[in-house]
């Protein structure tokens, strides 16, 4: 009789043969290799914050040929840059964005080095639904991993045991967990860098708090909100700034949205909010007044 333990390595040994077809290697820093995933054809997928230089980037595959790869975009917020790779001769990854996966599933980190397949196993620790990340992109589901991923394991696929595709694996989106990118993240991030490059995001331009706001000043007011975002700090030459925000400030809605936390903010302030106007609705000497905003673009950083 076949030891269960000897066939549930052998299972995934497969899942991960199987999966590691579609992930190359990819070379754009010193040290370590990264992964990257054939999202589509001459399209791979790769962890934004493993590209560090623009040009020179190779990728690898499995059979050891290397080829030229173009950066066509990246996105800091989901941590998702997208390489053009002419005449990649790898299979394109089997996707699906219907999923079964749950906490305590088992998760498989993929990746590939120069030389070999890279494997990390673990298990999906949660799940949640539509967030933010911290570096204001936005997840349409949120997949951490208890797992130990290899330096060279970002960027490459997440599988579950039966060879399904969860995401793509990153470790820059938190500082406790891994990350498993979802597909259809990927699918609308990678579709609008091959289109425009990047993604740009709106942007206010000051520091914003949660505060309570007293009973009394509600009730006052007819605020329908128990909390608002106080202005801590206003960029003059920002929008917010010329729109004339003043240190002080509670932030109650914006474009007609109740705002009470910096998330709800970011939330708004889309790649869709760019240079659109927007009413921002303050309380400022115990009166709520409004102020018209033109929502700027987020400078850009690495």
């Amino acid at each position: 009789m076949t030891n269960s333990l000897v066939s549930l390595s052998e299972n995934v040994a497969t899942s991960v043969g199987q999966m590691a077809k579609s992930v190359v290697a990819v070379s754009a820093r010193r040290r370590f290799d990264s992964s990257g995933v054939h999202w589509s054809p001459e399209v791979v997928v790769t962890a934004h914050h493993t590209i560090r230089r623009d040009e020179d980037i190779k990728v690898t595959t499995a059979s050891g040929a290397s080829f030229a790869a173009e950066l066509a975009g990246r996105d800091p917020g989901t941590d998702l840059a997208v390489l053009r790779v002419k005449g990649l001769d790898v299979p394109v990854v089997a996707r699906t964005h219907e999923t079964t996966v749950q906490p305590g599933h088992i998760a498989l980190a993929v990746g590939r080095s120069k030389d070999s397949s890279i494997a990390a196993l673990g298990v999906v620790g949660s799940l949640s639904g539509p967030s933010q990340t911290w570096r204001g992109g936005r997840l349409e589901r949120v997949v951490r991993l208890s797992i130990d991923l290899h330096p060279g394991g970002a960027g490459g696929a997440v599988t579950d045991a039966a060879g399904n595709l969860i995401g793509i694996a990153t470790s820059a989106l938190s500082q406790y967990s891994v990350f498993a990118i979802p597909p259809e993240t990927v699918d609308r991030v990678s579709a609008r860098l091959l289109k425009e490059g990047r993604i740009a995001r709106g942007y206010l331009g000051a520091g914003l708090q949660p505060i309570a706001i007293p009973e009394h000043l509600k009730s006052k007011l007819g605020l329908s909100s128990n909390a608002g975002l106080i202005v801590m700090s206003v960029d003059p030459e920002a929008p917010a700034g010329r729109a004339g925000m003043l240190i002080g400030d509670v932030f109650i809605e914006l474009g007609g949205h109740v705002v009470e936390k910096p998330e709800h903010v970011q939330e708004i302030l889309d790649p869709d909010s760019v240079s659109k106007k927007m009413s921002a609705k303050i309380v400022r000497g115990g009166a709520v007044i409004v102020l018209d905003v033109t929502i700027g673009e987020r400078p850009r950083r690495g």
